[in-house]
């Protein structure tokens, strides 16, 4: 106890702030993890972008169906989380900022009423506040919890020295034909 005592006191352990385990979804086969530890947008946004899980690459959840939202509710408990979501670059035009639609428009929302209407300078979406039920809102900047999704592969860097490899061995084949 005084050693746990300790290391916390040095701040040698570091709490992740996650509810539990990553969660996996069928309809897309992504896991999802709530964190609770609040965050800015911009740091929940970074911090997801470190996390991996099982191989996979994690990014601010982006929510793309009425299906995904269903399901991204149920690890909320209504609390109010971040969506990869943001109209900072352009007032009203809301963009995914995060994991594999980072820069598109969303396709899907789920607003609640009269929402969004930056009121107060809101530029980034938040799930569940302050209605629940999966409605979206936007908000400023303040730091609330936030679900990492984990979507795409991690790249290995063994992966970018074989091709860098290949490449050259490619190119160099190429020259060898063109001088013969």
């Amino acid at each position: 106890m005084k050693l746990k005592t300790i290391f916390l006191s040095l701040g040698l352990f570091a709490a992740t702030g996650a509810v539990a385990a990553p969660v996996q979804w069928a309809g897309n086969g992504h896991w999802y993890e709530l964190v609770s530890t609040p965050l800015s947008f911009g740091d929940a946004t970074a911090e997801a972008a470190t996390r991996t899980y099982l191989g996979l690459g994690g990014h601010l959840v982006t929510v793309t169906s009425a299906d995904e939202n269903t399901f991204v509710h149920t690890l909320t408990a209504d609390g109010a989380t971040w969506l990869g979501a943001s109209d900072v670059a352009v007032e009203g035009e809301w963009r995914w900022v995060s994991g594999p639609e980072a820069g598109q428009l969303l396709t899907y929302t789920n607003w609640g009423p009269g929402e969004p209407n930056n009121s107060g300078n809101e530029d980034f979406a938040v799930y569940n506040n302050p209605w629940g039920g999966g409605l979206w809102n936007d908000r400023p900047d303040t730091g609330i919890a936030y679900i990492v999704e984990y979507s795409a592969p991690v790249p290995e860097p063994e992966i970018y020295a074989m091709l860098l490899a290949g490449l050259g061995i490619i190119g160099f084949a190429g020259r060898r034909l063109r001088n013969s």
